[in-house]
Formats: structure tokens, sequence, C-alpha cells
């Protein structure tokens, strides 16, 4: 029978702002680690980084379970072997 793996992302839309963009930190917490990470957009709007936050957590094979846009905070699922 296929599993599930959870995690929970929190982030900090607005970590950075300068002339090439917006950097996101967020933490991703998985039952085995927690990891604090960046990612940068060229466009200056935060929702743009959620935005690609959440294209690049898909192609991992991450599936949004509910995210609180208020909070900034989700829980993802994927599949497990």
């Amino acid at each position: 029978m296929l599993g599930w793996e959870y995690c929970l992302i929190t982030c900090t839309p607005m970590s950075g702002l300068d002339d090439s963009g917006i950097r996101l930190l967020y933490q991703m917490v998985t039952p085995e680690d927690s990891m604090h990470l960046e990612i940068h957009s060229d466009d200056p709007s935060p929702l743009a980084a959620i935005g690609r936050l959440l294209n690049e957590l898909g192609a991992d094979g991450w599936e949004l379970v509910t995210y609180d846009t208020t909070t900034n905070r989700g829980v993802f699922k994927r599949p497990t072997p």
C-alpha cells in the first residue's frame, strides 16, 4: 500500500528586496528533518515568490493539502514508495 509523506512549510515573503528581485526564506519540516531554505524571484512581488515556491514543490512531487495566506504556512504531501 502506498503511504504519504507530509511536510510543513512556513515562509517569510519579504526576506529581502533589492534591484534583482525578492528573496523568500522558508522552513521545510518533515518527520526526518528541518531545513531552512531560500528562493529568489526576479519579480518584486511576494506573491510571485510564493508562487514560484509552490511550483518548485509541485515539481518535486509535493501536493498542496492546505495553505494559509494569513500566516504563510502550508501543509504538503507526496507519495512514499
